[in-house]
């Protein structure tokens, strides 16, 4: 899971253009040759409230020491420095999730099932939310926590997926269906009973040019958009 935070010196219009034109198009086009299955950016509106992450995703690999291996290649290793390009360190954050427990910590992602699936596929939406400013980061957690051990102890048929992450002013919470359908019974939208709305909202299929070498514009990317990145995966043409 990505957190991560604009540049100082890069204006928020440029920051966009970075990511339609460079970032989000290469993340595809590059790391699917080292096992990249599913990316979902989401880039947060220019009006979003301070400490939200600029912009968020879900990048999923075959296996974790997949990931871990692109630090090996060149050419992994020209992706992970090009974040510096367009993002802030050390304020932005990436990690692996682990399963969800008793406890809750701040910044670290969580992931409610231990189930496979295939996030380019299905339905997927997000709910990005702030702390209150009547409620203590002690109890915002709290509240959280129990919201997800429901969720995981009354598992609606079709959810596929569910990862969260939780700061002291923030939560982001993703759910991962087989169909819009079948979404209809989660309560994702009781997360603003909770937290401040920021954004709700579904990820849209969005088709990039997967080759490297193709002459390519990018995406349009004015803020506030979730992507659901697609990209035929190494040795399946038809994905």
């Amino acid at each position: 899971m990505w957190r991560g935070y604009r540049l100082s010196t890069l204006a928020p219009k440029d920051f966009l253009t970075a990511l339609g034109s460079v970032f989000i198009p290469v993340t595809a086009q590059l790391q699917r040759l080292y096992g990249l299955t599913a990316y979902l950016p989401t880039v947060s509106p220019l009006d979003k409230p301070a400490g939200v992450p600029d912009e968020i995703a879900l990048v999923f690999y075959e296996t974790q020491q997949a990931y871990t291996d692109t630090k090996q290649v060149v050419a992994g290793r020209a992706y992970s420095s090009l974040h510096s390009t367009v993002f802030a360190f050390p304020a932005s954050q990436s990690g692996f999730p682990v399963l969800l427990a008793d406890e809750l910590a701040f910044d670290t992602p969580y992931h409610l099932f231990t189930d496979a699936a295939d996030w380019q596929s299905g339905f997927t939406q997000l709910f990005v939310g702030t702390r209150k400013g009547t409620v203590a980061p002690k109890s915002f957690a709290a509240s959280l926590l129990k919201f997800l051990k429901h969720v995981r102890e009354h598992r609606p048929k079709g959810l596929e997926g569910a990862v969260v992450c939780v700061n002291a002013d923030w939560v982001l919470y993703w759910e991962h269906w087989t169909n819009e359908a079948a979404s209809l019974k989660g309560q994702i939208s009781d997360l603003a009973k909770l937290a401040e709305l920021v954004l709700l909202q579904p990820y849209v299929s969005t088709p990039v040019e997967s080759s490297l070498t193709a002459h390519y514009p990018g995406l349009n990317v004015t803020g506030g958009e979730s992507f659901n990145i697609r990209f035929p995966l190494v040795g399946n043409s038809n994905t």
